[in-house]
């Protein structure tokens, strides 16, 4: 029941996400860390109260932020890009929500790796955080999201995202995925189907 309450209120949310963005972007843009914070603390609500989980996703999170930072100052991680103003307060030119965007999607993925074996869990689970990587780039740019030297998407880019969620995964997936949680598997669907939506409308 929690968990159909929960991903009732994201889907709500994003939805008027995505009516705001394509009618009134210039309000909408900066309530993107509202919706992503909201998400995240039901994500987090609907999890097991374990201490364990809790770490392992703020050192994430934290990890996340550092290589972010990283990437934004040398240019030598994801290619040359900066960060617009659409999610919120930053530290070293990096939104704080970025790293925990960074935890919150190596959960959700994590719900989907449920083969026995861990190579292909490792695999898969990289491979859905570079696929919604791909359609997220896309709007990037027009949202205040984040901006590429010279609006070029780099295969950096993307080669990183896997390579970055290989060693994610290799790290914490196995704890990820003993903690089960249906409103972070749903999450991520919902973030999928709202990217897709805004890239082909």
């Amino acid at each position: 029941m929690k968990k159909n309450i929960f991903l009732s209120i994201i889907s709500i949310f994003h939805l008027v996400g995505i009516i705001g963005f394509l009618t009134l972007p210039t309000i909408f843009k900066s309530l993107s860390p509202v919706n992503l914070l909201l998400s995240i603390c039901l994500v987090l609500i609907a999890a097991e109260k374990n201490k364990k989980l809790y770490l392992i996703l703020l050192s994430v999170a934290l990890i996340g932020f550092l290589i972010e930072v990283i990437g934004v100052k040398t240019g030598n991680v994801f290619g040359n890009y900066q960060y617009g103003k659409a999610f919120g307060y930053s530290l070293f030119s990096v939104p704080i929500l970025i790293g925990f965007n960074w935890a919150i999607l190596l959960y959700s993925t994590s719900q989907f790796c449920k083969f026995k074996n861990r190579i292909v869990n490792v695999l898969f689970g990289s491979f859905l955080m570079t696929f919604i990587d791909f359609f997220i780039e896309h709007i990037a740019s027009t949202y205040d999201f984040w901006y590429w030297e010279n609006n070029q998407i780099p295969i950096q880019n993307y080669v990183a995202w896997f390579l970055i969620s290989i060693g994610l995964n290799l790290l914490f997936q196995k704890t990820l995925i003993n903690s089960v949680n249906y409103t972070a598997k749903g999450f991520y669907i919902i973030q999928l189907l709202f990217f897709v939506i805004l890239n082909t409308v």
